[in-house]
């Protein structure tokens, strides 16, 4: 008797206009699937000491799968009798040309990894046994020694007994958490982008607003796969990210304070020539920091993290159902929008918590949009409206404490009378939104 195990290739790429169907990959995904899974599907076989061979279609899908295979079966400790065989009868899917070289073949265990129909059919011949093969399936079966013996009428039960089939992994568990690192990983080459454009340009003050914007959403994304990220990964790249938002977090105030300086028309020149040089000397001090050896070094290990992401043992093993996703996304914008109904602008510090947790469920829903569905789009929508409005009143109350601050200082009068109605305007905007909350 022999052992033939019957394998259908992995989830592969869709073909291209320009490309052959020969050439189509599996999907990363796909090889995901199978290295997490293999292991799994093959601890029902007992072959050690047999003769065992790997047989592949010569197609690039079913090549990689047999590379694999080969890699879990090593694994367990199983020893091949040479590399894959390529077999074009594989490819073909000829039922017939294959049983001929199995029958005369002298290995006593082949995998067989193919395509549908054949995987399919050489099981019905063989057994008349009739299972439906997913990528990445298994079918096991002791077959006769000569299954193909014009003279035998055996019939097909008698030919082989299938001992037991495993339905493939489903490739779309693991194509979520591809989706989700190739946002993160996106991001994290804009955030390098963004901070090479600051170096290059600092005077512009959207330049650290855009760094500064794309640190706080990958900072968000990871805050998101946490419960499936290792740990202590998840952690070190958060910590690293949450100094470099600090580290220029004032600088981004002066800037939002300059702004508001110029956009008042009764502004002097004396007053914007203070704003400028304010926001100058911490844009120094940023650069100076961002440029130094410990933060070049902790910003480049941080990307390369959110490059490649380390997944939990459990994830990597079974996958991550796009169903688990969205109910933590339904869960963080169900929290968010509880808060949002519920809050006093007049606690500071709540308000900024909500901010902070509205931009979060903001950056999920606009970065996620394929995982999530179109939904998301909205909700989006929905969560940049709140932040705006949070954000302004963020805004008031950062530029009051600056103008205290400035104040305290030994000013020019003029100056020092254009920050007093600076304040007064700012107060205004920020009671008067105040109340309007509290009536609401």
């Amino acid at each position: 008797m022999k052992t033939l195990i019957v394998m259908r290739h992995g989830k592969a790429m869709p073909c291209a206009p320009s490309q052959q169907d020969m050439d189509r990959s599996l999907t990363k995904a796909g090889t995901m699937a199978l290295k997490a899974r293999l292991p799994h599907m093959l601890r029902l076989l007992e072959i050690q000491g047999r003769r065992t061979q790997i047989w592949a279609s010569p197609a690039k899908r079913a090549c990689q799968t047999a590379e694999l295979l080969e890699r879990a079966l090593k694994d367990r400790g199983v020893i091949l009798d040479g590399k894959t065989k390529k077999l074009d009868c594989l490819w073909e899917q000829d039922v017939d040309e294959f049983l001929a070289s199995l029958s005369t073949g002298n290995a006593e265990v082949v995998f067989a990894v193919g395509h549908i129909p054949f995987a399919e059919e050489v099981v019905e011949e063989l057994a008349g046994s009739s299972p439906t093969f997913s990528t990445g399936a298994l079918a096991c079966l002791e077959v006769r020694n000569h299954v193909v013996d014009e003279q035998s009428a055996a019939p097909a039960q008698d030919n082989a007994r299938l001992l037991w089939f495993v339905q493939g992994p489903p490739a779309a568990h693991w194509e979520t958490m591809v989706q989700l690192q190739k946002t993160i990983s996106k991001t994290a080459e804009t955030i390098e982008e963004r901070r090479k454009a600051f170096f290059e340009n600092p005077s512009d003050i959207e330049t650290i607003h855009r760094f500064r914007t794309n640190s706080r959403t990958l900072r968000s994304l990871l805050a998101f796969i946490k419960p499936w990220q290792n740990s202590a990964q998840n952690a070190e790249t958060q910590s690293i990210l949450r100094d470099i938002v600090r580290h220029t977090s004032r600088l981004r105030e002066l800037d939002v304070f300059e702004k508001q300086a110029r956009a008042n028309s009764g502004s002097s020149p004396e007053l914007l020539s203070f704003c400028k040089a304010e926001a100058a000397a911490e844009r120094s001090t940023v650069l100076q920091v961002l440029k130094s050896k410990h933060i070049t070094k902790a910003f480049e290990q941080s990307m390369e993290s959110a490059k490649n992401i380390a997944w939990k043992k459990r994830i990597l093993r079974h996958g991550l159902p796009e169903s688990v996703v969205r109910a933590r996304f339904d869960a963080l914008i169900e929290s968010v929008s509880a808060d949002l109904a519920h809050i006093r602008l007049s606690d500071a510090e709540q308000t900024h918590d909500v901010r902070k947790r509205a931009k979060r469920a903001r950056y999920v829903s606009e970065f996620n949009v394929g995982v999530l569905g179109t939904d998301a789009v909205e909700i989006a929508k929905d969560m940049t409206a709140h932040q705006d409005i949070l954000g302004d009143v963020c805004d008031a109350r950062a530029n009051i404490r600056l103008i205290n601050e400035f104040l305290e200082r030994d000013l020019p009068e003029a100056i020092v009378w254009e920050l007093t109605l600076m304040r007064a305007q700012n107060e205004t905007f920020l009671y008067g939104t105040l109340r309007d909350n509290e009536k609401g």
